[in-house]
């Protein structure tokens, strides 16, 4: 028997289980198209400005949603793309690095630990009273 369930598929990292449009591309907003939309809402509020209404109440309703679309807009194209992998320096070891049993050595005083001054062993939280 056939299944009708949905087959769920990945284009650019966004699922069709999220997105339907997401095989056609229309998944994302451009920077370029949020830029150019925020500009062309804003100024239409302001060109709002200029119409058969007496008060200035909404007049400044409409300055207002322009500041905050404007505002808006800058956020949005100007925040940083965030592309840059942050990488940990643990995983860039060299091949066949073993990396050393910290807590015994310091408890057993071995290693790096063996050389300390009686100030650095302080400095540590470590016993400083005895030398060696």
């Amino acid at each position: 028997m056939a299944s009708h369930a949905k087959k769920v598929e990945i284009y650019n990292n966004v699922s069709t289980e999220d997105v339907p449009s997401a095989a056609w591309g229309w998944s994302a907003l451009s920077r370029r198209a949020v830029a150019i939309s925020g500009v062309c809402g804003g100024l239409f509020l302001l060109m709002m400005l200029f119409g058969n209404h007496k008060g200035n109440v909404e007049n400044y309703w409409l300055i207002a949603l322009a500041v905050i679309v404007f505002l808006g807009t800058a956020i949005v194209t100007f925040q940083p793309k965030l592309t840059q992998r942050q990488t940990v320096t643990s995983h860039n070891k060299p091949l066949g690095h073993v990396e050393p049993e910290w807590t015994a050595e310091q408890i057993k005083m071995t290693g790096v630990y063996a050389n300390l001054s009686k100030e650095q062993r302080i400095a540590l939280n470590m016993d400083g009273t005895s030398e060696g």
